[in-house]
């Protein structure tokens, strides 16, 4: 094995500057993410303009019955490579060839059930579609292990350049098959390109080549553990693609279509961030299983540093999210706005429900976090029944308030066997959730009171500037906090200084 291999294999161990090591990899994953999010809203702009909300709706139907895929595919494989102190070579082959036959075996489940989709929707498209889009799968096996060890190491800059490349080609390939004339068959294609170039740069990235597998008694451990996390992975996956189900059934493919984009737009500017951070943050956090004091600390300093950032921008978006969706996609899709107004503030909430992993990982009780798992399902998929009746806005109302219900108790719930409870997630996040509380209120007010008038794109700068102003003035100016501009700051210092 050689010297550059071997470092993929190397025991976890507790270092000095793993906090800044942590902060480094989690601001670069980020900001790339971000790249990578403005890709993907980049594309929603060209083929929203190029396409038309039929052609969403079809291609979001089989995209939300098969979105469990890639997290089956896993099996929280790539987790437990990550999560484990000690790992060998044969036993990461063992775990990619389980990934691979699980990613074959799923696109044959789901090539198999294409003419049932499209006889339980009523559209024969349907089922070419859903044939297609088992490829995705395949590739999504192969490519598995090669992540996590670039998790495992920390490479999470070089993970997120492999993705802002994947989306790049899938984006122009997209683009090219959307002007050639071939409609919903651009939004096909896009992912296959996608998970091509994602597979190809991860195997370039990550040297290391699985030879024969050995199924031992700690990989058998490793596949225990992955059960308990891909339990969890696949119920919330399939709570969060409950809405578009029970919109696809109950209405028309355009009503969903737009409420489709208005996701993809949340997604691909609040969203997107946190598996980002999940990755980063159990990798780190992993590093401290066996000193409980320092794994608190950590995640606190953390959480309270991502809710900073992230709380805004979900409120601005929320705020801004009528003429920014117009802006961005055309008139024709206004009532994605209007849904994205109301999506949007799921992200405030979202960001502190989203670090409940990195603790259960952390602290090796992804069983836990199954359990967790089958619980917010069962509270979506109820909020989802009570809103069907009043269409997708009553769906994305639902959705926000079941947010709001589950974020404290499931960080309670996570990080009870280390002594984190409410409290604890108040002093980390209490004075961001004000200040986004404020700053949301604030911003509708002026929105509707004062700037109803005003063109667009000037109402967007206006409200952008007043809804940060406020947030600023209560959470800086009210509660005293700076230590998380202090962090981004030393951080990105760090990086200038490492690329003189």
């Amino acid at each position: 094995m050689t010297e550059g291999i071997a470092a993929y294999f190397e025991d976890h161990r507790e270092s000095t500057d793993l906090g800044r090591r942590a902060l480094r990899g989690g601001i670069a994953s980020v900001a790339m993410q971000y790249g990578n999010g403005a890709l993907q809203i980049a594309a929603a702009i060209i083929l929203a303009r190029l396409l038309a909300p039929e052609d969403f709706g079809l291609v979001a139907i089989v995209t939300v019955l098969t979105s469990f895929a890639p997290l089956l595919i896993d099996f929280g494989l790539g987790d437990a490579t990550t999560q484990r102190s000690k790992i060998t070579p044969s036993q990461v082959s063992g775990l990619f060839w389980l990934s691979s036959g699980i990613g074959m075996s799923v696109a044959i489940v789901v090539a198999a059930c294409s003419p049932l989709i499209a006889w339980a929707y009523r559209d024969p498209r349907l089922e070419a579609i859903a044939l297609c889009s088992g490829i995705t799968f395949v590739l999504w096996g192969v490519s598995n292990q090669h992540l996590a060890l670039l998790r495992r190491t920390m490479q999470f800059g070089r993970i997120a350049k492999i993705q802002f490349i994947g989306t790049l080609a899938g984006l122009v390939i997209a683009v090219a098959v959307a002007i050639g004339g071939y409609d919903y068959w651009a939004l096909v294609v896009r992912p296959i390109a996608s998970a091509l170039f994602v597979t190809i740069g991860a195997w370039l990235a990550c040297r290391w080549r699985p030879g024969f597998p050995v199924i031992d008694d700690e990989v058998k451990s490793m596949v225990r553990f992955g059960l308990h996390v891909v339990g969890f992975s696949v119920t919330y996956t399939v709570s969060r693609a409950v809405d578009r189900i029970g919109l696809g059934l109950f209405y028309r493919a355009d009503e969903v279509g737009y409420y489709q984009n208005a996701i993809t737009l949340y997604d691909n500017s609040i969203f997107s961030v946190f598996p980002q951070l999940h990755a980063v943050g159990s990798a780190a956090l992993s590093k401290l299983q066996s000193n409980p004091d320092a794994l608190r600390q950590k995640y606190e300093t953390a959480l309270s540093a991502v809710a900073f950032f992230i709380m805004p921008a979900a409120v601005i978006l929320s705020v801004t999210a009528q003429e920014l969706t117009v802006v961005l996609l055309g008139q024709k899709w206004r009532a994605a706005g209007f849904l994205l107004s109301i999506v949007a503030l799921r992200g405030v909430f979202q960001v502190v429900e989203a670090s409940q992993g990195w603790l259960h990982l952390a602290i090796g009780r992804a069983d836990r976090w199954q359990s967790w798992g089958i619980l917010t399902a069962v509270v979506q998929v109820v909020a989802v029944i009570a809103g069907l009746p009043f269409g997708a806005i009553g769906v994305a109302v639902t959705s926000v308030l079941t947010s709001v219900l589950i974020a404290i108790p499931s960080i309670s719930y996570a990080g009870r066997p280390i002594g984190i409870g409410a409290v604890f997630v108040v002093r980390a996040v209490g004075p961001q959730l004000t200040g986004a509380i404020c700053a949301a209120a604030a911003g509708w007010w002026l929105r509707t009171a004062a700037l109803a008038d005003v063109p667009s794109f000037v109402r967007i700068l206006l409200l952008t500037g007043f809804c940060g102003a406020i947030y600023l003035a209560v959470v800086v100016g009210l509660f005293r906090l700076t230590a998380p501009i202090r962090i981004a700051l030393g951080v990105v210092q760090d990086v200038l200084k490492r690329n003189r």
